[in-house]
């Protein structure tokens, strides 16, 4: 009569203790969650250093306005995707990428878009691109990087709208056919009536002459430069309306 309840007994599941398995997971959650909680309540890791990377033209206190980094924030929880689309939304920046260097710095690699020149306007000089969009308005030139326009000045101008005017077309073009070594060696480009002149550092005078042959001009340009740097010559003018170039020297 026994045997019924000799066979119950043996079909009840026994019970197992828990897995020192699941003890081992729940014991590695639990280290993770409070070290996470450590690193991003951690003064090691407030970023203390903002690096920026491939400005040549924008200036760097621009670079950081535009940015808009919060202070004393932590580097792990730093929106670098909001910052990106900050800096791109710039005319200025063509990409942007921002890397984290633990444990405290953060680096701003930029793209720029290649101003050619500054025009004057009625608040102060605006920055064009060879579309003659114009990049940036400034006050005042504190730091010339790219030739000054002169004997042109615009009425007004904002940020992304393009510059309508055949003349300062014709000098953009004249300019965008220079490579950067040439352009980085002028500083002005006056046009007086038809005539277009390019003065460079050292004051030698370009007469460019007419909107005829730009490409040809520029070219005649980057060699003649390049010829007088290389051979330390001292030089008045250089007279690109013939079809041989004439270069006035200094007495």
């Amino acid at each position: 009569m026994r045997e019924p309840e000799q066979l119950a007994n043996q079909q009840q599941p026994e019970r197992q203790p828990p897995s020192r398995r699941m003890f081992f997971w729940l014991l590695l959650a639990l280290m993770v969650f409070i070290a996470g909680f450590l690193i991003l309540n951690s003064s090691v890791f407030t970023v203390r250093t903002v690096l920026v990377q491939g400005n040549k033209y924008m200036p760097e206190e621009d670079v950081h306005r535009v940015a808009n980094l919060p202070e004393q924030t932590n580097i792990f929880r730093l929106n670098v995707t909001e910052i990106t689309e900050r800096l791109s939304h710039d005319l200025r920046i063509a990409e942007a990428e921002i890397t984290r260097s633990y444990p405290d710095t953060i680096i701003i690699h930029l793209i720029e878009r290649k101003p050619l020149a500054y025009i004057a306007n009625s608040y102060g000089f605006v920055e064009v691109d060879k579309q003659g969009v114009i990049l940036a308005v400034y006050k005042n030139l504190k730091n010339i990087r790219v030739p000054v326009i002169t004997g042109i000045r615009l009425e007004s101008g904002y940020i992304g709208d393009r510059v309508q005017n055949n003349t300062i077309d014709c000098i953009l073009e004249y300019l965008s056919y220079l490579d950067e070594n040439t352009l980085d060696q002028l500083s002005e480009l006056n046009i007086t009536g038809e005539q277009l002149f390019a003065y460079t550092n050292d004051s030698v005078q370009i007469r460019v002459g007419t909107k005829e042959r730009l490409e040809e001009k520029a070219k005649l340009t980057q060699d003649m430069l390049k010829e007088i740097t290389g051979k330390n010559l001292v030089v008045d003018y250089i007279d690109l309306n013939f079809a041989s170039p004439v270069i006035k020297f200094k007495q």
